[in-house]
């Protein structure tokens, strides 16, 4: 029984210590632009997926929701040229390697220097926050898929 909750202990402190040496791997590829490993630790494809619907997001609820400034006359074609605005930017914005880095690099430093949270979400979904509250964080949402724990999301 001994033996048991050792080993039980033991698998869950690996389980917890393993996104965070994923961070690290992470941190270490982004300083010396290693871009296999980013390829291998990233999922652009989810990236690009969350960075487009939060576009689309923003240009719905930012414009014509009920406390706008804008005079009701003026609120529909301000819609209309948010949504259009919105449209391309949603369908020409897509996140690369390189964009990637800079929006990483908010501060100087590595990512694991810039980083003020980490912890789990859920058991296969993991916050890391880059920043301090208040100051614009960035939110990274790493999920678990196969045995690596890969970047999925990017809130800014």
């Amino acid at each position: 029984m001994k033996f048991f909750s050792s080993l039980l202990s033991f698998a869950l402190a690996v389980f917890i210590a393993w996104p965070y040496v994923h961070i690290y791997q992470l941190s270490t590829a982004i300083t010396n632009n290693d871009q296999p490993t980013m390829e291998k630790l990233i999922d652009f494809e989810s990236i690009n997926k969350v960075h487009k619907q939060n576009i689309e997001w923003k240009v719905n609820n930012t414009v014509g929701n009920n406390s706008s400034l804008l005079p009701e006359s003026m609120r529909g074609s301000a819609e209309e040229l948010a949504g259009v605005l919105g449209n391309l930017a949603a369908g020409t914005t897509e996140i690369n390697i390189k964009s990637l880095i800079e929006k990483l690099r908010i501060t100087k430093g590595s990512l694991w220097e810039q980083m003020t949270f980490a912890f789990f979400e859920s058991p296969n979904s993991f916050i890391i926050r880059l920043g301090q509250l208040g100051r614009n964080p960035i939110h990274v949402r790493m999920t678990m898929q196969g045995w690596y724990w890969r970047v999925t999301a990017i809130y800014d």
